[in-house]
């Protein structure tokens, strides 16, 4: 049988048409080139959040909605701390519960549980009660499971993304949910780097930004223009031999063919 095969792009902070990221940023570029190139070589596609730049205004979400038409690509969208998680319902018929962008994605041989962490003008992302009570019984049929949410599950070392990441109470309700299914892994965003680390019994992973990526320089964030780039996850029946893969799209003009492997 032939694997699942998911992508997953991330953060790609899409300015509205007349505005700009910063100097030297290519957001709509880089975004379109990722979602063409995911869509040739993978079943789903899934963006964890931060659409838009900054405010979730209607500007951005236009500029984002142009690349979505231009490349024709379908996709899945989880929200973000920059996005409005109700508007973006609205704007893309997306499917909701209790005003959360929380629903699940059936992919062949498993499933995709796509989580709101996002709260209105906060950077930090939570988990109430009543949706971890809702991802454990979305889990609890046994099937394979990819859980994807915005903020990040596990502390990546740093005070100004720590600070922002889901929030200890969220971490730990996860936790004990994640513990008791078939989670093959827990994939977010938000923190523009690629980490994986151990969670719960399984391995959770950030994607990077397709839009910029970030580093430290001592206890200074730092920023630069990033590549386009997404994960790419993939198993076989039953959730057999799971692989997490760092794409980058690199001109055709970059590759060159080997003689022998």
């Amino acid at each position: 049988m032939a694997r699942t095969v998911i992508a997953q792009i991330s953060d790609p902070h899409i300015v509205g048409p007349g505005d700009e990221l910063f100097e030297g940023s290519d957001p709509v570029g880089n975004l379109t080139k990722a979602l063409l190139h995911a869509s040739q070589r993978t079943q789903h596609v899934l963006i964890t959040g931060d659409c838009v730049a900054r405010a979730g205004t209607d500007n951005e979400y236009k500029g984002f909605s142009d690349v979505l038409a231009a490349t024709g690509v379908d996709v899945h969208l989880c929200a973000g701390n920059h996005d409005e998680s109700v508007k973006m319902q609205s704007l893309y018929s997306l499917p909701s519960r209790n005003g959360r962008l929380d629903y699940t994605i059936d992919v062949p041989q498993g499933k995709v549980v796509v989580m709101d962490s996002a709260r209105l003008g906060r950077g930090d992302g939570a988990l109430d009660k009543d949706q971890l009570e809702w991802l454990d019984t979305e889990l609890s049929d046994g099937a394979p499971a990819l859980i994807a949410m915005h903020h990040p599950c596990f502390a990546t070392g740093g005070p100004a993304l720590d600070s922002v990441r889901l929030d200890n109470d969220s971490i730990a309700g996860l936790t004990e949910v994640v513990q008791r299914h078939h989670v093959m892994a827990v994939v977010s965003g938000h923190a523009h780097m690629t980490i994986s680390a151990p969670f719960a019994g399984t391995t959770a992973y950030i994607c990077p930004s397709v839009a910029y990526e970030f580093d430290f320089k001592g206890r200074d964030l730092i920023h630069r223009p990033g590549l386009p780039q997404y994960m790419q996850y993939s198993w076989g029946p039953g959730g057999s031999a799971f692989m997490a893969r760092l794409v980058t799209v690199a001109p055709d003009d970059h590759w060159f063919v080997m003689e022998s492997f």
